[in-house]
Order: C-alpha cells, then structure tokens, then sequence
C-alpha cells in the first residue's frame, strides 16, 4: 500500500537569473511501514524533498500525494492540520525547550493534537521513563534526541520524517537512535522517512532514494536491510 508518491515534482526558488532549481522532476514511491532513507551530499535536494513531504514547502509543479490525497494543492490551512495529524518531525539539533522538562516537552503535543498519546507512555518507549523530569541540558546529546523520538511519536503519526536526525550526535549513540526508528517501522508499523549523507545508514533502510543535484540517481529497494549492529559507522 503506497503511503507516498512523489509525481515529477519541481521545486525552483528565485526568478530570472537567481533562479534555482532544487528538486528537478522527482518521482518515487514509498510504501506503508517501510523505513526509507533519502541519501546525498549537502545541495542535493533531499532537505527540500523532506519540507515538501511534512507540508513545510510546496512544489512549484508535479504532486506530492499522501495516502491518496494531493498535498500540494492543499490551503495553509489545509497543510498546518496535515502536519498536526500526520507528521511527526526528528530535526538534528533536537528543538527542545531549554526551560521545560523532559516529560513537558513531549506533553506539549496535547497543545497540537487533542488526541496526543500519553508523554509518559512515549519516554518509556523511548528509554527515558527514568529521566522525566530532567531538563535538555541536563540531558546528553542522545538522550535529548530520545525525547525528540517521544515528542513526534505523541501526535501518532503515520509519517515520521527525519532531517539528519543523528548529524549532531557521536557513532554509538547514533546507532542507538537508529536502531530505535527502525524498529518504529518494523515494530510498529510507523513509515519512517530520513534524509542523511551517511551511506552506512543506509543498509538499514528497506528503500534507499539516492539524490544528486536535485535529481533522483538512483532507487534500491534492500530485502535485507541490515540491524544498525552490523554496520561500520
């Protein structure tokens, strides 16, 4: 069942001689519960592919469709209800708030989405039931993205999108945060969407989208994605 497709989507910022073209006519597909990584250098597009799938950017031309609707024809309005009820974001540098606690910063969700599942139900998913009520700085690096985890998994989403979700971290607690996304989609049926430069990452993927200037290389589905264990990082 496809979750996503991307159907000859252009995105092009400026005009006339700043014109630039970011995605250049990029169609793939994404099934429900695959765990997917959109792979490539720093300029290749992916960031923008990302923004256009969470409803943060509109194509300039072609469709994104999620769950059969076209979301690029969708209102401000449309989209900011779309990003609440489907979307759940895993940004780099996490986006905590400094002044609230672990447990606060999850529960905030509530604020979003009426339906928000329980801030202490997701730390516990997430490893964290023991550091509820520590605030970011008090936290490592891993644990803060951990609560990051928690945060997005409250709106229950069906997509949860990640922007280099362990650029900021070191390689074993990077393992940690990738072992628990996969198993979002292999446990719990989550569609898991992140981009990254790391080929390594990769070989956990069920579906690896390899971008270039701002155009589809290449599309691997892997059979046998590999456990986070077992690659070199």
């Amino acid at each position: 069942m496809k979750t996503v497709e991307f159907e000859n989507v252009v995105k092009i910022y400026g005009k006339g001689e700043g014109k630039q073209i970011a995605v250049d006519h990029v169609s793939f597909t994404i099934e429900k519960g695959e765990f997917v990584v959109i792979l490539g250098q720093s300029g290749a597009g992916k960031s923008t592919v990302l923004n256009m799938l969470g409803g943060m950017d509109v194509p300039t031309e072609g469709k994104v469709i999620v769950d059969g609707k076209d979301i690029s024809s969708y209102s401000d309005k449309q989209l900011s209800e779309y990003r609440a009820d489907t979307i759940g974001f895993i940004f780099q540098f996490y986006n905590l708030l400094p002044g609230l606690t672990a447990y606060e910063n999850v529960a905030l969700v509530k604020d979003i989405k009426k339906s928000a599942l329980s801030a202490d139900e997701m730390l516990e998913r997430v490893g964290l039931a023991d550091q509820k009520n520590k605030f970011p700085t008090q936290m490592s690096g891993g644990q803060q993205q951990r609560v990051s985890i928690a945060r997005a998994l409250a709106k229950d989403p069906k997509i949860i999108l990640g922007d280099e979700p362990t650029g900021a971290l070191d390689s074993e607690t990077g393992k940690l945060v990738i072992d628990l996304l996969q198993k979002l989609s292999t446990e719990h049926g989550n569609t898991v969407i992140l981009v990254t430069h790391n080929a390594d990452i990769a070989k956990c993927a069920n579906r690896i989208i390899h971008m270039r200037n701002g155009k589809i290389k290449s599309v691997k589905t892997n059979e046998n994605p590999l456990s986070v264990n077992d690659i070199d990082w």
